[in-house]
């Protein structure tokens, strides 16, 4: 069930509000701690989407992914 056919679902209201703590949070953070949990946030989607896709023996999307894995660097 994706978000743009779940007009009238619990699921979908869950989402909006998940959607608007996660901004109200992110507002409140300094920006230098933001950026990179933004970050981390996206590479760990990346990451669960990857392992589905392998549990299900999908064949990936080469077309919508990029064509190298993108590196965090990390500051000491």
């Amino acid at each position: 069930m994706t978000t743009k056919t779940c007009e009238e679902c619990p699921v979908k209201d869950l989402q909006r509000v998940k959607d608007l703590l996660e901004k109200k949070v992110l507002s409140k953070m300094p920006e230098d701690v933001r950026g990179p949990l933004l970050e981390a946030k996206k590479q760990m989607k990346l990451v669960v989407r990857g392992l589905v896709e392998h549990a299900l023996q999908e064949e990936a999307k080469t077309d919508e992914r990029p064509k190298e894995p993108r590196q965090i660097q990390l500051d000491d």
